[in-house]
């Protein structure tokens, strides 16, 4: 059995289904609501900033706390809240500070009307966005690493399900199903192929890819939590707060209709 701390994300893109391993920072201990936004949270991990999931307005944000005294917070959709709250259909990313000098900005918005709602719920387009701001805010660069020991398992899992390596624009590798395999009950039975196969070896699974995808067969340990590309979905959540949420998890004034890009 491998380490349940290594996470294989599902995504579709357009009429394709890739997957990309990464490894979670989220304890085996970890609440639902750590594991559903492993993928955001490790990446801010590596980058040296301390960072927390909590609950917001409507939904559970992650809120990451930079050098200069102001705060990160990426969150779904709050107000109103995403229609599919395990799979919300965009992101957003805003700094904000409100001791003096107050800082309120917005970093990438993906929802309808925003700038980026051409990528909707796309966790790496989000992450590309937040990297390149924090590298102009000078937080220091990412960790670089290879692939460690389990994340080669997880991937000779993927292959041995059907999966292909690929490399994306800037290097970043990940596995994807045939480029002729456009069908979706054949994408439908590769994908649960891999999901049952990542179980039985020990690893963590989570989706960012259609409704039609989710395997009957899979453990509660494998999320079903799909949505309509290119939403992200993760682990189902709660439909309330917790009993007693975090004050400090509370968001930034909504953002003035005046502000470019709206």
């Amino acid at each position: 059995m491998h380490s349940d701390n290594v996470l294989v994300t599902f995504e579709r893109q357009g009429s394709h289904v890739r997957a990309w391993i990464s490894a979670s920072s989220s304890p085996p201990a970890a609440s639902a609501q750590d594991h559903r936004y492993a993928t955001l949270t490790a990446a801010l991990r590596q980058r040296g900033l301390e960072c927390t999931v909590e609950y917001g307005l409507s939904d559970y944000i992650v809120h990451a706390e930079l050098s200069d005294g102001s705060s990160l917070i990426i969150s779904p959709p709050q107000e109103p809240p995403s229609e599919n709250p395990e799979s919300p259909e965009s992101w957003m990313a805003t700094r904000h500070r409100s001791a003096e000098p107050t800082v309120y900005e917005v970093i990438y918005d993906s929802e309808p009307d925003g700038p980026d709602a051409r990528h909707g719920g796309s966790v790496p387009h989000l992450l590309s966005a937040v990297d390149a701001r924090l590298d102009r805010l000078g937080v220091p660069p990412r960790q670089e690493r290879g692939p460690s020991a389990e994340e080669h398992a997880a991937g000779a899992v993927l292959h041995r399900a059907g999966f292909v390596p690929a490399e994306a624009v800037g290097g970043a590798h990940y596995y994807r199903l045939p480029s002729a395999m456009t069908d979706p009950a054949e994408q439908r039975l590769a994908v649960t192929r891999a999901f049952d196969m990542l179980q039985v070896e020990g690893f963590q699974a989570q989706t960012q890819t259609g409704r039609t995808f989710p395997p009957t067969s899979a453990s509660s340990r494998v999320s079903a939590a799909l949505a309509p590309s290119p939403s992200a979905g993760q682990h189902a959540l709660p439909a309330g707060p917790p009993a007693e949420p975090s004050t400090r998890a509370a968001l930034p004034p909504t953002r003035p209709s005046s502000t470019p890009g709206r």
